[in-house]
């Protein structure tokens, strides 16, 4: 009698235990987003009032060079020093941009493993290292921020955009997404999100909202989302390539340019709310959110 007790007491504790269990995940991935939203803003200031670009690897005389060069600016890669991750940081000094095969890139990829880029809640994540020996990440960046929307359907011209806080955003960086939760492994194709990844195959790099800023997708290097289509996804199915994915039921934290959190209702409309969320500089301030 008491053993059966027990049983119907722990039955009743359990999903208690598992909503405590996820309303502190949620809690850890609202404030790595915050201290990602923050890692913007401090590069920002040192930086002439400019965002990281997505990825920037061109040369002295301007011309962006091939993947397996050194690479100017990963964004993510550069907030490091501004995430108290900078040992960490001082390991891709001098590498090409994790894209060679030589046994350093690997031993980098290996160790890059933020704390501060991963959601609690993403069962996919498992021990971070995602594709063959490259660390993955629970987070990602908008295109539309980082990336040159203008510089249409072409890495070599699209990656690379420093967007500055005191000229390009029109809409105001209160009204503008920066950071996203991706899950990190999709179940389409089993294609990882890889936080430290270039621009040339946005299949694997850390990237939503891929597109123009009129909605038009791109994709010719993989599977690009704008406009509408772009819209996140929750629950366990991460949904295709270049979708913003959160493991919350029915909700996705967000930081916005200004530094704050947000959480977003998966109800949200994906024209009138989603993806002017996304633009920054089209006039179009997103319905109640």
């Amino acid at each position: 009698m008491v053993i059966a007790i027990i049983a119907v007491l722990i039955g009743l504790l359990l999903p208690a235990v598992q909503k405590v269990r996820e309303a502190a995940a949620r809690s850890t991935c609202q404030n790595n987003v915050k201290q990602i939203g923050l890692a913007n803003h401090n590069y920002a200031s040192a930086n002439n009032d400019g965002f990281p670009a997505y990825y920037d690897a061109r040369n002295s005389a301007g011309a962006q060079q091939s993947h397996n060069q050194p690479a100017r600016c990963i964004a993510l890669r550069e907030l490091l020093p501004y995430l108290e991750q900078n040992a960490l940081f001082e390991t891709f000094r001098g590498e090409a941009d994790q894209s060679g095969g030589a046994a350093v890139f690997g031993q980098s990829r290996r160790r890059g493993l933020p704390k501060v880029y991963v959601c609690p809640s993403d069962a996919s994540y498992g021990n971070g290292q995602g594709q063959t020996d490259w660390a993955a990440g629970c987070y990602g960046i908008n295109f539309q921020v980082f990336g040159n929307p203008a510089g249409g359907d072409n890495w070599l011209l699209n990656t690379f955009r420093y967007a500055n806080l005191k000229s390009d955003f029109v809409d105001g960086t209160s009204n503008t997404l920066a950071v996203a939760e991706m899950i990190a492994k999709r179940t389409t194709g089993a294609e990882w999100n890889l936080w430290s990844h270039g621009g040339w195959n946005q299949n694997y790099s850390p990237l939503f909202a891929y597109g123009s800023a009129a909605g038009a997708n791109y994709g010719s290097a993989g599977s690009g989302f704008a406009g509408a289509a772009s819209k996140f996804v929750t629950g366990v199915n991460p949904g295709p390539l270049g979708i913003a994915s959160s493991p919350h039921a029915g909700v996705m934290n967000v930081g916005m340019c200004d530094g704050s959190v947000r959480t977003l209702s998966s109800g949200i409309d994906a024209t009138t709310v989603w993806w002017r969320l996304c633009t920054t500089a089209s006039n179009d301030i997103p319905a109640n959110f």
